[in-house]
């Protein structure tokens, strides 16, 4: 490379190595990786049981802590009937078995006798085990016995009578791993005097006081205002018990980066954080200290919210959201490359008991991309085979919606989110939606969702996906005649209504793949969509982060990263180490939202897009098959006078570094670099001078 990359150089011997550690140099990481959570003991759950039974438990410590949760109660509990078919690979002597519930045992066609523990002695090498399990209402049903010895069995698993599928073990101990939380690590705050004790950047924990003389007050923040404010005006339920004589902890997890203790004098605070063990598999680094800083601390906001699923913040509601999903499983690819969280988060939102997911229509829309999403990035068959089923009959129960020409006209259903539309409809924070109207960027949600559908179910050897597939093209058909604008060259904000070009129809369009009738001007569409989604504010870091990714598409990259390092920079300029729900207005309280002084979320999922953007922006890299087996890099650095990432894969990692004279690529092995129109197979190092 030129000289404009000489620290780099100097890092490390390994380029990948120097980029991740310039990058975790840039912004705000107080933990160490950490271990995964491991045990003597391993569990098998039956299909979704796991992901119900945790979810259960998350919204109920959500509902315990926060005093303001809005979120639909209509998702899968566990349905506590299982049933495990099990092969022996190698000789058992003893397999001492326990399960969640009621169990009936037979190997070999012989019943055990079977109690709370089953001994099963002498399993020879192909033994069959056959088990089925009867847990209490509102437990998942699962298995669980000695982590070697179970590993000596080959376990398929299914729900009630349903098709087995293969299990796959989780570590856990004498409790239940969904009754488990992420791995913790303690983290000391500095005193910062008048009570005030301040954490290195936000983190969620409980908040434990030693030294304690007096009866202390707590409170917390996100920031120091919320610290200091009346606790009255609090997100969250800050009560203490005692932890032994002068010690205190918080009753629950809380999120925060400053404490403030009232009432009694400390020696210490600290915070036992949970912490997913995920390491940072990912960098983004260029001669922009603040695009590298940005990247780094949306890699740290994503992390603090890795906890059992991707959930919505640390303070407030501490839920999965699949709107926040679908953007998570792109950030997630690009820093820590954590496909478990994602399957877990798309089976336990995809199960809803009755009405949409969360309680909005276009967010089971989003479930459905979720799913092409997952697939592009994790290439992950042996999970959608498992789930075609139900993804095909998902498709179904929404088409249940769709008129004439397939325009997708949601009803209103129970359970629906307090803040969403008619018909359960949401789109994004600040949207209204008309209801005897339809809104043409929910048609283009519903269109995505129809060709991920046929993509992911034609992966999977689906009899479903050429049905879906047509679904998808009729419902084209009809945008294209009732939703187009051949006069202004754009997405009309509404079905059959013209007006002012907005931004939501023009960028998830693009993001679709659905292109304007082929009898308009080739030149026009473009532009015009460009300047309908680069004039427009889009309310949200969510929906904003769609938006930016859609303008390099369409060849307006060099805008899309000025406007990153406008909107975020604007929250690392107001003292941000994580990112905020909303972008800050100016003159605007930078903490307020619902109409509460504290109730904006400041380490929020969903703005963590730059993770992905900035990569497919400045460098042009994005998988062009399911699971970057094939890869396509493109720099276009515009101001920036180098840039580097890395991006973990399935197959290894993808490492980019790029100036204004070159580009050099690690390409690993089992994928093929697309490069200035040159296919390059993996293992390389390939340098392209441009």
């Amino acid at each position: 490379m030129t000289s404009s990359t000489p620290a780099l150089d100097r890092l490390s011997p390994s380029l990948g190595d120097a980029l991740i550690a310039a990058s975790l140099a840039a912004g705000p990481d107080p933990f160490s990786v950490g271990e995964p959570r491991a045990g003597a003991v391993a569990w098998i759950y039956a299909p979704g049981e796991y992901e119900a039974g945790a979810l259960a438990r998350v919204v109920s410590e959500g509902h315990a802590v926060n005093r303001h949760v809005d979120y639909a109660l209509n998702f899968a509990a566990p349905r506590g009937a299982g049933r495990f078919h099990g092969v022996v690979r190698a000789h058992v002597d003893t397999l001492e078995l326990g399960s969640t519930g009621e169990v009936s045992v037979v190997v070999d066609g012989a019943t055990i006798e079977a109690g709370a523990t089953t001994t099963v002695r002498e399993l020879a090498v192909g033994s069959v085990i056959g088990i089925r399990v009867s847990a209490p209402a509102g437990t998942p049903a699962a298995i669980f016995a000695d982590a070697t010895t179970l590993a000596s069995i080959e376990w398929h698993a299914a729900l009630g009578d349903e098709q087995s599928s293969p299990a796959r073990a989780r570590a856990g101990g004498a409790t239940p791993p969904h009754l488990d939380g992420e791995p913790e690590q303690t983290i000391h705050l500095s005193d910062a005097g008048g009570g005030v004790f301040v954490a290195p950047a936000p983190v969620l924990g409980v908040v434990q006081l030693r030294g304690v003389e007096g009866s202390p007050v707590l409170s917390v923040g996100e920031s120091l205002d919320e610290a200091l404010a009346d606790p009255a005006f609090g997100e969250s339920d800050t009560s203490l018990v005692a932890d032994g004589e002068g010690a205190f902890e918080s009753r629950h997890k809380l999120g925060l980066r400053y404490v403030r203790v009232a009432g009694a004098t400390v020696d210490s605070v600290s915070v036992r954080a949970s912490v997913r063990p995920a390491s940072r598999r990912g960098a983004f680094v260029t001669s922009d200290p603040e695009l590298t800083r940005i990247w780094s601390s949306s890699a740290y906001t994503l992390r603090l919210c890795l906890q059992t699923f991707l959930v919505d913040g640390i303070k407030r509601d501490r839920m999965p959201w699949i709107g926040d999903h679908a953007l998570g499983i792109l950030t997630n690819a690009f820093a820590f490359a954590d496909a478990d969280i994602i399957r877990d988060t798309l089976t336990a939102l995809g199960r809803p008991r009755h009405g949409y997911i969360n309680g909005i229509a276009d967010y089971s829309l989003w479930w459905v991309i979720s799913q092409g999403l997952y697939q592009r990035y994790f290439d992950d068959l042996e999970y959608l085979v498992r789930e075609a089923d139900g993804i095909h009959s998902f498709l179904d129960d929404l088409a249940r919606h769709a008129t004439d020409g397939g325009v997708f006209r949601p009803a209103d259903l129970p359970d629906a989110f307090e803040q969403s539309g008619p018909g359960g409809l949401f789109l994004d924070w600040g949207v209204q939606l008309h209801r005897d109207r339809d809104a043409t960027a929910i048609q283009m949600l519903w269109y995505w969702a129809l060709r991920s559908g046929a993509a992911v179910l034609t992966k999977a050897a689906h009899a479903g996906a050429d049905h879906w597939r047509r679904k998808a093209d009729e419902l084209a058909d009809t945008l294209r005649d009732r939703a187009w604008s051949a006069s202004g060259g754009h997405w009309r904000e509404y079905l059959d209504s013209d007006g002012a070009p907005t931004a939501y129809p023009n960028f998830l369009a693009t993001l679709a793949g659905l292109t304007a009738p082929v009898d308009s001007p080739q030149h026009a569409p473009a532009t015009t969509m460009v300047d309908a989604i680069a004039s427009a504010a889009t309310g949200t870091p969510f929906m904003r982060a769609f938006a930016l990714l859609s303008l390099g598409a369409l060849g307006d990259g060099d805008h899309a990263v000025s406007e990153i390092r406008r909107l975020w920079g604007r929250m690392l300029d107001a003292g941000a180490t994580t990112f905020w729900e909303e972008f800050g207005e100016t003159g605007a309280s930078p903490y307020e939202m619902y109409r509460r002084p504290f109730g904006k979320s400041l380490c929020h999922a969903w703005s963590a897009g730059p993770l992905a953007v900035l990569p497919e922006l400045v460098l042009g890299i994005a998988p062009q098959t399911d699971g970057w087996s094939e890869f396509h890099v493109s720099p276009r650095l515009g101001e920036l006078e180098w840039a580097g990432c890395v991006v973990p894969t399935p197959h290894g990692d993808i490492v980019v570094l790029a100036d204004r004279d070159e580009t050099t690529v690690d390409v690993p092995a089992g994928t093929t670099a697309l490069i200035a129109g040159t296919a390059y197979e993996g293992p390389r190092t390939v340098t392209v001078r441009l």
